[in-house]
């Protein structure tokens, strides 16, 4: 009688801790749907300001285009183009010197240790 009491509350405390865990992972799920629509929220919303971002940008674009076009800033748009190549220009040059000059100095320690 005893061993028949011992294995219903047994058979009991797993049909409870099986319906626990049903509902934890029902809870769970849940959690995750409403998770998920949050996260589908913020996208929207994200979309939603690049595309506002966007349109700023291109409406910035064709008002410096409108004022280029009305106070001579094409003058300055080639300007700053030509101050962008002198200055990949210089940045060879840089590069090239600096080249010179480590090659420079392996050729001075190669002589110092030749003894020349």
């Amino acid at each position: 009688m005893k061993k028949l009491l011992v294995l219903t509350a047994f058979i009991l405390a797993l049909v409870i801790a099986n319906s626990n865990n049903a509902s934890a992972q029902t809870a769970r799920k849940k959690a995750d749907r409403i998770e998920n629509r949050v996260d589908r929220r913020e996208d929207v919303r994200d979309r939603k300001e690049n595309r506002r971002d966007r349109r700023e940008d291109v409406r910035d674009k064709r008002e410096d285009v409108r004022d280029a076009k009305h106070d001579g800033g094409r003058r300055d748009k080639i300007e700053d183009r030509l101050d962008k190549r002198e200055d990949v220009r210089d940045k060879r040059e840089d590069v090239r010197d600096r080249k010179e000059n480590r090659r420079d100095r392996r050729e001075d320690r190669r002589d110092r240790k030749n003894g020349i």
